[in-house]
């Protein structure tokens, strides 16, 4: 896709569009809940919807689907970051891919986190839990990149960098410190981000549910025709003979 509908500066003023504004209403509502429950109710919520290496006692399917809505709630200033970084991301992402496919590439990012980083849970220094939705943002990241590579972002509010090099440093960094070991959740990192851009890069027909339901059907159809055998009925001209009554 173009970033034709994309500005050609990044400005931290952007409205959020209306699934990032559900995203991170509805992050900041579970997080505050996490709180109550964690500090002031002392219900133990993580340690029951993080998520485990698969060997681990503790691991339980559904924490594949869960451990992205909870955050660290010992870390209240690195949800407000991540916080911050939904803010900038989603609406130029969402309004460059619409919103269903936003969605998409928001929540496969964080299963191919989960399921990169469960296969990797036997390797030491990986067995680490792991939550919140930073492979997720760390995608979005980089598609801005892609999307529109010559924007300029104000690193840390004061420098201006091209969104192609953020792109590139953020997927540079994560692999070399899943690669040093650095990072427990390295692993999850590079998940999401591998699975956010293979699902950017994939052709526009995967995105499209009408035309994989075609393709079905044309699938179908040649499927059924290879069970016939067709066969020629003209006879060769040379061989005909005439029949006597």
């Amino acid at each position: 896709m173009k970033p034709d509908r994309m500005r050609s500066s990044f400005g931290f003023g952007t409205r959020l569009t209306k699934i990032g504004k559900r995203l991170l209403i509805l992050y900041t509502a579970v997080y505050v809940a996490e709180l109550l429950l964690e500090h002031w109710l002392h219900v133990p919520v993580v340690a029951f919807l993080q998520l485990y290496p698969p060997a681990a006692d503790s691991f339980h399917i559904w924490q594949i689907a869960t451990h992205p809505f909870i955050h660290n709630p010992q870390a209240p200033l690195g949800f407000l970051i991540n916080g911050l970084v939904l803010y900038f991301f989603a609406a130029p992402v969402e309004s460059a891919l619409g919103a269903g496919r936003f969605l998409t590439l928001f929540y496969l990012s964080a299963l191919g986190a989960a399921l990169a980083g469960m296969a990797l849970s036997g390797v030491a220094g990986f067995q680490a839990p792991f939550m919140g939705m930073l492979p997720s943002l760390l995608a979005l990241i980089v598609v801005f990149g892609l999307l529109n590579p010559e924007a300029t972002i104000l690193l840390m509010f004061i420098l201006p960098v091209k969104a192609k090099y953020i792109s590139y440093g953020t997927a540079a960094i994560t692999l070399l410190t899943f690669l040093a070991k650095a990072n427990p959740h390295g692993a999850y990192h590079l998940g999401g981000i591998l699975c956010g851009w293979a699902y950017f890069k994939a052709p526009g027909t995967l995105h499209d549910p009408q035309l994989l339901y075609l393709k079905y059907l044309q699938w179908r159809l040649k499927r059924r025709k290879a069970r016939f055998t067709v066969i020629d009925g003209q006879k060769d001209k040379d061989d005909d003979k005439p029949t006597y009554h």
